[in-house]
């Protein structure tokens, strides 16, 4: 059975059609690009990086060093067989505070209500791995002008997951 990704899942709740098809493309082929840059970092991979990235990388970096004590994973997909969908982690990192987080990074400046749902999916997936479950749960939103980035923290966790297993349902029903 072919599982559906947590992005796939939620997409019909997120609403992009005043943005321009070539505007929308170029914002994922940018934002696809920053998190391969960021991951590479993140597991002490040498990058080089395109000027146009530039700003979003060092956002990322100044966090990064700030914040992260060890990477425990990055850029890694998982799969929760029990409810079938998968999910693309950004990165799960024990910080300097000694706490587990799964951070997500994001591009656009403005916060989306799916993100809460989005993580509460990505959490699962973690919780019911082999890697340690996280303590807390955000987006971190990067600055294209390589300043401090926005963490964004996801609280609601049951509530969150609830609207996520709604989406995944409404999703299986209109996909099968």
């Amino acid at each position: 059975m072919i599982y559906p990704s947590v992005t796939q899942v939620i997409s019909p709740w997120v609403d992009f059609s005043m943005i321009p098809a070539g505007t929308l493309q170029a914002a994922a082929d940018r934002g696809t690009a920053i998190h391969d840059h960021c991951a590479k970092i993140a597991m002490g991979v040498f990058v080089i990086v395109p000027p146009e990235h530039q700003g979003y990388v060092t956002s990322f970096q100044r966090w990064f060093d700030a914040m992260v004590q060890e990477v425990i994973l990055a850029e890694e997909r998982l799969t929760d067989i029990t409810f079938g969908y998968h999910g693309q982690i950004d990165i799960l990192a024990k910080m300097k505070t000694g706490e587990i987080d799964l951070v997500d990074l994001k591009s656009p400046l403005a916060k989306s209500k799916s993100w809460a749902a989005q993580l509460s999916g990505y959490k699962r997936l973690v919780d019911f791995s082999e890697y340690p479950s996280p303590d807390r749960v955000g987006s971190l939103r990067l600055s294209p002008d390589g300043k401090t980035p926005r963490m964004d923290w996801y609280e609601n966790g049951i509530q969150d997951f609830n609207a996520f297993l709604s989406c995944l349902n409404c999703y299986r029903y209109f996909h099968s």
